[in-house]
């Protein structure tokens, strides 16, 4: 993930990523959030659930922390300390909402893994890709100034279509 993208998530979620400034013997956090920028609005709606719940909770429920974001296997992993069975389900849910979402532009119709590399993109960011990975820069660069205006993805491809929103669930999460 694009630097500027991973410090606005650090600074919206200080209390969940309070391990990013400790050494690798304790947490890996200090590596950062290693997956693309598409997942960045994914990342950033379960962070505001997480941290919603327990600030809702006012004490009774412990402060969540990330101990390590990743893409493995074409999908988010969000490893957490603290987490109760709510937020587990939600992390498990946005892990699996990963899996149909372009890690490089957040684009949902058509994206799938690689089975060779493993990583999970649109047919646009695939086809991009497979000429060089200065095309899927050049998609991240377009995709950054809408991410942090909280416009949320938009699919780069030059040939429109109608796309479903798996992630617009979030924006209206019950929590209990």
């Amino acid at each position: 993930m694009k630097q500027e993208l991973q410090d606005e998530l650090f600074r919206k979620y200080p209390k969940i990523f309070v391990q990013k400034d400790l050494p690798m013997t304790q947490t890996c956090m200090c590596w950062g959030i290693d997956c693309g920028d598409g997942w960045y609005w994914l990342i950033d709606r379960l962070c505001a659930a997480i941290q919603g719940y327990v600030d809702g909770k006012n004490g009774e429920v412990s402060q969540v922390e990330a101990a390590q974001v990743k893409e493995k296997f074409g999908t988010l992993r969000f490893y957490v300390d603290g987490a109760d069975e709510h937020v587990r389900s939600w992390i498990q849910y946005t892990e699996y909402l990963s899996a149909h979402i372009c890690e490089e532009c957040g684009h949902t119709e058509g994206a799938e893994a690689n089975t060779e590399g493993g990583r999970t993109h649109c047919p646009w960011c695939r086809k991009v890709g497979e000429k060089s990975d200065s095309g899927r820069d050049a998609c991240s660069a377009r995709l950054i100034p809408d991410l942090l205006a909280g416009l949320g993805p938009r699919c780069p491809d030059p040939e429109p279509v109608l796309h479903r929103n798996l992630g617009q669930s979030w924006l209206s999460l019950n929590i209990p």
